[in-house]
């Protein structure tokens, strides 16, 4: 695979919204053609040189997952060898979790200076070169706050030996015992060898880990849309590469039956997809077994044999398509607050904090599982929903993230709205930075808590300036009303004109209901949207006094308080809270925007031409469905495509390119080259295969088409087939050849 490779990557560096000092992050490590990037995909194999080369020729990929061997000459024979095929090597774990002992993987616990020195293991990175990915360090060191109690603590017999927390009293000193535990042991991991360091986790808490330069998710264990969005939202705000390590084996089933490979397949592409730039399986893919005893699906089983075949595709695939190096899109940040100490998976306590009742989860960490409306179709009977067409199903451009607070303003300006769901405490520093980006332009919906100061969960929330928001959201608050059992009416539009809140007559049943706390508010300059009420007939100007979410412009944006003690995921607030979401989501909903069920998921990446230098999209469609096939259509700038089809478990692009949409047949494909002159439209693709490409015209004028020889007119509105014909980039000719995926005939021994 001929490509040029650039990683830099700093040793380490320090926490800046912590210690305070100024942060220098690493450049983004990319594997980069100049047009885009080549994702690296492969999988765990075992640490001998017969492995590797049965791994070469099995065309399993070009990363390789190895624990570190003990002997150095082995080590050295390795790293040449991947250096000499251009493999990039990822090491496992060396040291056991939360000691100072080496060997993880070999069964035995030596000091450092037992084994190597330092000078020893640079030289091996040294030997590498660029195709040296990294070393996985502190290896899911959130099991700490996603784990039950002993989880790690009663394997301590075997090395694995990560400490639960002390006990503290608040939400601020339990975010700082872990960043110290961090950091502790990233110094210590430090002094084994040169980076990249990775550390790999399972939860979404990768905010409070940003010393190691590199971060891998372990996906499976979660949910993959949560996890996704939260390690791309951290790998933004500090500027670190990211890839996934796909736990299959261990999360994706036990039998390896048709829909253990069906999931295996979705998680690859899933990975690709989100914006992971290295993609590698957590087991070798030469046997398996469930338990000692079991019977054991061999390396030439009908189980095995496909599900190398599926890593193959997906190596041909990352091979041949050349994806646009910045991306995905994304318009929605989802805030991960100051302190919030939800990880996300497993555990039912915040900060992994076992002996208090206040620390057990609550409203500020189920208000997370929210996020699940993202990706989920409206019921046809629901009479919220409003305008021409129902976009829900997917957010814009199909992706969010899970940003960070601790972001840099300029960061958080890249997202068109930000909400507050889970745990914040406020402070003067994150106040000034949401002003400036609602001031900016920006989108932004919190609800009372997220403006407390208060870091105790056993205590009632302080707000923030004793209540007085009217810098930004044009109300002062002076306490609580009465709780009770009411419901909501909205009445008035919103000043975006694509927020479509559920707008009734105000004489009519209150929606919503449930128990909850309204703040005594006190208008400032904002205007309100909803109210609340517990009866049928009611006076505009009485309902104007009892404000449940209040819009305020500021600059050039807008904000929108929920002026209620609770959490969004609390029981008298959750109906409200999954509206207010669909609203934005529609509101916010992109240039392009995905017609299909529920069961899609898509991503929009922007390319630039090299030779011609015009912009260019790829949308990513992935049907998630094991089993059934989609129709789907795409809103282009308020036009719709015609119907084509998603197969079921299966990825397809589509180009978008001025006006015209070119959706391929098969996903083996790369754009070459375009060019537009004013009437005609000239592409060069490279195809693995002869196919046929479906091309709408979403324009306002007739296009003459070119696609490597065929040559047709489409007219405005309109569709044509174009049948292009296989065609091979000699740079890269191995993936274009017809028997690449077929498995070749080794000589392994069971």
């Amino acid at each position: 695979m001929r490509i040029s490779v650039t990683l830099f990557f700093a040793l380490f560096f320090f926490w800046p919204f912590v210690s305070g000092a100024q942060t220098t992050h690493p450049p983004k490590a990319k594997i980069d053609t100049g047009q885009g990037v080549h994702v690296i995909v492969g999988t765990r194999m075992p640490n001998d040189i017969e492995s590797f080369r049965l791994f070469k020729d099995l065309k399993l990929g070009n990363g390789i997952l190895t624990f570190l061997p003990e002997d150095q000459q082995k080590i050295m024979t390795l790293v040449k060898f991947c250096r000499d095929n251009r493999i990039y090597l990822n090491l496992w774990e060396v040291v056991y979790r939360g000691n100072d002992k080496v060997g993880y993987g070999w069964g035995k616990k030596l000091s450092l200076e037992d084994y190597f020195t330092r000078q020893e293991f640079d030289s091996f990175i040294d030997e590498a070169g660029p195709y040296y990915l990294g070393r996985y360090a502190m290896g899911e060191i959130g099991l700490i706050l996603y784990g039950p109690q002993n989880y790690e603590v009663e394997w301590s017999g075997t090395g694995r030996a990560w400490q639960n927390l002390p006990t503290v009293q608040t939400m601020e000193e339990a975010k700082r015992a872990y960043v110290d535990y961090v950091r502790e042991r990233f110094e210590f991991e430090s002094k084994i060898s040169k980076g990249p360091l990775i550390n790999i986790d399972a939860g979404m808490t990768f905010k409070y880990r940003p010393e190691t330069e590199e971060i891998a998710l372990e996906t499976m264990p979660g949910d993959p849309a949560l996890m996704h969005a939260s390690i791309r939202g951290a790998a933004r705000a500090f500027n670190k590469p990211w890839g996934t390590h796909i736990a299959m084996h261990n999360y994706g089933g036990v039998s390896l039956d048709g829909l253990w490979q069906k999931r295996w397949k979705t998680s690859l592409y899933y990975s690709y997809i989100s914006g992971a730039q290295f993609i590698l399986k957590e087991t070798p893919p030469l046997h398996y077994s469930q338990r000692p005893g079991d019977p054991v699906r061999g390396f030439y089983s009908p189980e095995m044999t496909r599900s190398r075949r599926t890593l193959r595709e997906a190596y041909q695939f990352a091979g041949i398509h050349t994806r646009p190096p910045e991306g995905p899109k994304v318009k929605i940040g989802v805030v991960y607050g100051n302190n919030d100490g939800t990880p996300g998976l497993w555990n039912r306590v915040a900060w992994g904090q076992y002996g208090d009742d206040k620390w057990r989860e609550g409203p500020a960490e189920r208000s997370w599982n929210l996020v699940n409306k993202f990706y989920r179709k409206e019921k046809w009977s629901n009479e919220k929903v409003q305008g021409e067409i129902d976009f829900s199903g997917n957010p814009p451009y199909g992706q969010y993230d899970v940003v960070p607070i601790e972001a840099s303003p300029d960061l958080l300006q890249n997202y068109s709205a930000l909400v507050f769901l889970g745990w914040n405490t406020m402070t003067e520093e994150i106040y000034e930075k949401l002003k400036k980006y609602v001031s900016n332009g920006g989108h932004l919906i919190m609800y009372l808590p997220h403006l407390s100061t208060e870091t105790d969960r056993a205590k009632e929330i302080t707000l923030f300036h004793n209540g007085d928001f009217s810098d930004l959201f044009g109300v002062q608050v002076s306490g609580k009303g009465w709780k009770k059992i009411q419901g909501m009416k909205c009445m008035a539009e919103s000043s975006l004109e694509s927020y479509h809140f559920p707008r009734w007559r105000i004489n009519t049943d209150p929606r919503f209901i449930g128990l909850f706390t309204p703040g005594r508010v006190k208008l400032t300059g904002g205007r309100v949207i909803s109210g609340y009420s517990d009866s049928y007939r009611i006076d505009k100007e009485v309902l104007e006094k009892r404000p449940v979410l209040i819009e305020n412009k500021l600059g050039k944006g807008t904000a929108f308080l929920v002026a209620v003690y609770e959490y969004p995921a609390d029981e008298g607030m959750i109906r409200f809270s999954n509206d207010l979401l669909r609203t934005m989501l529609q509101g916010e909903q992109a240039d392009i925007r995905m017609m299909s069920n529920d069961r899609i998921r898509y991503a929009v990446y922007e390319g630039n031409m090299p030779d011609s230098k015009e912009k260019y999209e790829v949308i990513y469609m992935l049907n998630t469905d094991p089993d059934v096939s989609a129709l789907a259509k795409l809103w282009i700038r308020g036009a719709i495509t015609g119907d084509f089809i998603l197969p079921a478990n299966e990825l397809r692009l589509a180009y978008l390119c001025g006006d015209l949409l070119l959706i391929p047949e098969q996903k083996t494909v790369d754009l070459s080259s375009w060019r537009r002159g004013k009437r005609e439209d000239k592409f060069k693709f490279f195809s693995a295969e002869k196919q046929n490409f479906g091309v709408f015209n979403v324009g306002e004028h007739p296009r003459e088409i070119f696609i490597n020889d065929a040559v047709q007119t489409c007219e405005a509105g309109g569709h044509i087939t174009v049948e292009v014909g296989k065609t091979v980039d000699p740079s890269r000719k191995e993936f274009f050849a017809d028997d690449f995926l077929v498995e070749p005939k080794v000589d392994y021994k069971e």
